[in-house]
């Protein structure tokens, strides 16, 4: 919150919520240059693995054609968002489970894991994990 909202505000007074799922973000549609690609989920296998400890791999089974810089964690929207290293994002595309969710905020790093043939770890990146909750 800035200054200037702080300041306008009475004391214990909150802005209005804002509803991320009404009507007016209902027709926004990401344009064709954006710098996302298809989720993890769409381009192969994937899973999520999450101890109680907050440790976490993705393993998959699909070339990359870029190396993941961050992954992010929106806890408000359940989602697991990666950046490369040339700033494109994409998503896992499978839904955090509520068992993973509380012990997957522990967390600040992942594995992802190339399992080349499906069986066989033929790549293994830790990638640093932020954890953002709003409060949605």
């Amino acid at each position: 919150m800035t200054t200037e909202v702080a300041e306008r505000l009475k004391p214990g007074q909150l802005p209005p919520p804002v509803d991320v799922f009404g009507s007016d973000h209902k027709a926004y549609q990401i344009p064709p240059d954006a710098p996302v690609l298809p989720s993890m989920a769409s381009r192969g296998n994937v899973e999520l693995v999450v101890k109680d400890d907050g440790s976490a791999l993705v393993l998959y089974n699909f070339e990359m054609e870029q190396k993941v810089h961050w992954v992010e964690y929106d806890m408000d929207l359940d989602l697991l968002t990666f950046v490369t290293w040339n700033g494109m994002v994409f998503g896992l595309g499978l839904k955090i489970h509520g068992p993973f969710q509380k012990h997957l905020r522990l967390g600040n790093s992942i594995y992802m894991i190339f399992m080349k043939d499906g069986e066989t770890p033929s790549e293994i990146d830790n990638v640093v994990m932020i954890v953002r909750r709003i409060g949605l």
